[in-house]
């Protein structure tokens, strides 16, 4: 292999590597913005519980999962919900409320 060549392939690989590292973050960045929220409204979904005076918080519920991927909130795995939201998986903020809501057993 000639120098040429040689230099040639070398800058062309650090081009290649950088551009596909600037790519993978991208897709990290796209699947963080993919995550559903419920919106206000939504059977009754409330962002702020009226009902908080009585502990009826979406962080109470039993359909509600804590998530460490999302602070200060979690998925609802009320199927009414995700048919609602059109999306298998949907979050919540933690002192949300909403019609649907059950005491944890």
């Amino acid at each position: 292999m000639k120098r040429r060549e040689f230099l040639t392939s070398t800058v062309l690989a650090a081009v290649v590597s950088t551009v596909i590292g600037k790519a993978s973050g991208l897709l990290s960045n796209v699947a963080e913005a993919a995550v559903v929220w419920v919106a206000a409204g939504k059977l009754g979904y409330k962002e702020v519980s009226p009902q908080a005076a009585n502990k009826k918080l979406c962080s109470t519920c039993k359909h509600y999962v804590a998530d460490a991927a999302t602070p200060g909130g979690g998925k609802c795995i009320l199927p009414a919900m995700q048919t609602a939201m059109k999306s298998k998986e949907v979050h919540v903020k933690e002192g949300a409320y909403c019609n649907m809501w059950a005491k944890k057993a």
